[in-house]
């Protein structure tokens, strides 16, 4: 005989009142909610070998050449247009990635209509000017009228 809680609860179960639309089976019908429970999985796959691939190159294998992370050491990486791309991709996918399970939270948390309009509104306008910035900066960065010194850590 068991004691206590149930560790997975069945269907139906009243211990699980507001299971995540996130865990839930892919949605039946098409549409934007459809795209998104598929772009959550592939860019949670794409993520985790992006970013391994960012740890292992800036904090594994520069610590072992003994080389620094700066400015310098930025500039020339993002001379090639491989690494721009790499970082681009880990910007917008991470973003919509983080954006979307935030989305997915407040729909869970917040039921009423006009409460869940604002705080997704917020959301999604933040996440804009946060990618519009990094899209800015990845793009327009010009390693070649870069200085070489500059900024708090040169």
């Amino acid at each position: 005989m068991s004691v206590g809680r149930r560790i997975w609860p069945v269907e139906g179960d009243p211990l699980r009142r507001n299971p995540s639309r996130a865990a839930q089976a892919r949605p039946a019908a098409p549409g934007i909610e459809r795209f998104m429970w598929y772009f959550m999985r592939l860019s949670g796959v794409v993520l985790v070998l992006l970013a391994l691939g960012h740890m292992l190159i800036m904090h594994v294998l520069v610590q072992l050449t003994g080389e620094e992370i700066n400015f310098a050491f930025v500039t020339s990486r993002w001379g090639s247009p491989f690494w721009r791309i790499y970082d681009l991709l880990l910007l917008v996918l991470a973003l919509i990635h983080g954006v979307n399970g935030a989305r997915i939270i407040i729909g869970d948390y917040i039921v009423r209509g006009g409460l869940r309009g604002l705080l997704i509104g917020v959301l999604l306008a933040t996440a804009f000017v946060w990618l519009l910035l990094g899209l800015v900066v990845i793009l327009t960065f010009d390693p070649a009228t870069a200085p070489a010194n500059i900024g708090p850590f040169s």
